[in-house]
């Protein structure tokens, strides 16, 4: 039958937005839908499986309980009885999360598993009243609820299982998409990626929805320009976010070098005293004062080599210790750290070596340590905590997390929330409230994530920031 095939009554079938059920005998597809409107999807389901049902062949939607519920009361309000279609293996309604979770197997769909689940599935279902096999037309949102998760690498992988054809069956695999779920730039990437997986790409309502060839025309001529517009309001973004780094870098720079300034001035003063000893004293003493000269200015090439190390440009990524780069800004630190008389315990277990800029990973937790020093009050703790991890979105790359633990004030609740976005600060006086979304920024692009946990009750109050790096082996 065809898409405008009657169903009973006065309810019939419109055209379909999505590609409609192949008449071929053993094609199989693979299409995806976008939507902005859950009410436009379930109007395409309600045409694709209402036509698959009249046409005798079957029907497999592996959809969330809300779009399961509404898909079939659409069906039936068309007089399809869904009881009749179930008893006799024409219509299968399966949930969406507890079939991907018997599917996955740490923290990845398993292909073995997967085609094991689907042809048994098929192989339940009868063969249509002239003996022949049926068509079938699978609708699937697994793909979507991993997305949703930020598990992207998953979702692809199941697209890619769904492209194995199934030999006897003329499978047809329709997945779908809120549009919304991809309106980040990194998106653009995956994006084409799931696209490149379907036979079939069908655009959101705004486009289906357009009758005439001409309004199609201007319509994509709309999208051209619009884009275009977007593509200039990011360039002049990305300038912006540019130019509020090297800001921020710069006066990271000079809040860091009234400390350093303090550091090399204490062993000059010990040098100067050393020489000024070596030459008023019996020769037989020189040597201890030269010695005592000679150790100070070892003292300040260490400041000075840390210093340049945390300001260095370079282009070029390399491996780094995290151990070794966090005990050298306690050292930068050891000032501030003093005049409050704080406290500081390491923890560090087994970690794995990063791959990265170490200048902007310096800058990365050195920041975090001194929001943490200014936190903390007087005679206070702070605790460094390093440890394998796995991955935050999927579970599956390796890396090494970094914990910084202060015992301060906390962070108000209503404030976490933001404490990553540009200019928002809890600092009285002090700061531009650029620090931390700078970190977040040189986190992310090197493939890691940060977190942060605060209690502002007083008595337990404190603060965690958590900042994983994946392994460099897995870049």
């Amino acid at each position: 039958m065809s898409a405008s095939t009657r169903l009973t009554g006065n309810s019939s079938v419109s055209s379909l937005p999505i590609s409609p059920l192949s008449p071929e005998p053993h094609l199989n597809t693979h299409s995806v839908q976008f939507y902005e409107d859950d009410s436009f999807l379930l109007d395409s389901l309600t045409n694709l499986i209402g036509t698959t049902l009249v046409a005798g062949d079957a029907a497999i939607v592996i959809a969330t309980p809300a779009h399961r519920e509404r898909l079939a009361r659409r069906l039936n309000a068309r007089g399809m009885d869904l009881q009749v279609s179930t008893s006799h293996g024409r219509y299968f309604a399966l949930d969406a999360a507890e079939t991907l979770s018997a599917l996955m197997v740490h923290g990845e769909p398993n292909a073995a598993l997967f085609h094991s689940f689907l042809e048994s599935l098929l192989s339940s279902i009868p063969p249509t009243a002239e003996g022949k096999p049926p068509r079938i037309v699978l609708f699937g949102e697994m793909v979507n609820l991993l997305w949703s998760e930020g598990n992207i690498d998953a979702a692809l992988k199941l697209e890619q299982f769904c492209n194995h054809p199934i030999p006897a069956y003329s499978f047809q695999v329709y997945c779908a998409y809120p549009l919304k779920n991809f309106d980040q730039e990194e998106h653009s990437q995956a994006f084409r990626n799931i696209c490149a997986e379907h036979s079939h790409v069908v655009p959101t309502e705004n486009y289906t929805a357009i009758a005439g060839e001409d309004d199609r025309l201007r319509h994509i001529a709309l999208l051209q320009q619009q884009a275009l517009t977007a593509q200039s309001e990011v360039a002049g973004r990305l300038r912006v976010e540019e130019a509020l780094r090297r800001s921020e870098k710069l006066a990271a720079a000079g809040r860091l070098a009234a400390s350093i300034a303090h550091e090399i001035n204490n062993p000059l003063e010990a040098i100067s005293n050393a020489i000024y000893l070596a030459g008023s004293s019996p020769a037989s003493e020189v040597p201890l004062y030269l010695k005592l000269a000679d150790e100070e200015l070892a003292r300040v090439a260490r400041i000075t080599k840390q210093t340049l190390g945390f300001y260095r440009e370079t282009a070029t990524p390399d491996v780094v210790r995290l151990s070794a780069l966090l005990d050298d800004l306690l050292s930068l630190h050891s000032r501030k750290l003093e005049a409050k008389n704080l406290s500081i315990k390491k923890q560090y277990r087994d970690e794995l070596d990063v791959w990265g800029l170490e200048g902007e990973l310096r800058q990365v937790f050195s920041n975090q340590i001194a929001n943490a020093i200014y936190a903390v009050p007087q005679n206070g703790c702070l605790t460094i905590r390093i440890r394998r991890s796995k991955s935050w979105s999927n579970g599956l790359r390796p890396g090494t997390a970094v914990s910084i633990v202060d015992n301060g004030s906390g962070i108000p609740r209503e404030a976490l929330p933001k404490i990553f976005d540009p200019f928002f600060t809890t600092k009285q006086d002090v700061g531009n409230g650029l620090g931390l979304w700078i970190t977040l920024d040189i986190v992310t692009r090197h493939g890691g994530s940060i977190r942060a946990r605060s209690n502002a009750r007083p008595g337990a109050s404190g603060t965690i920031f958590t900042t994983f790096l994946p392994h460099h082996k897995e870049l």
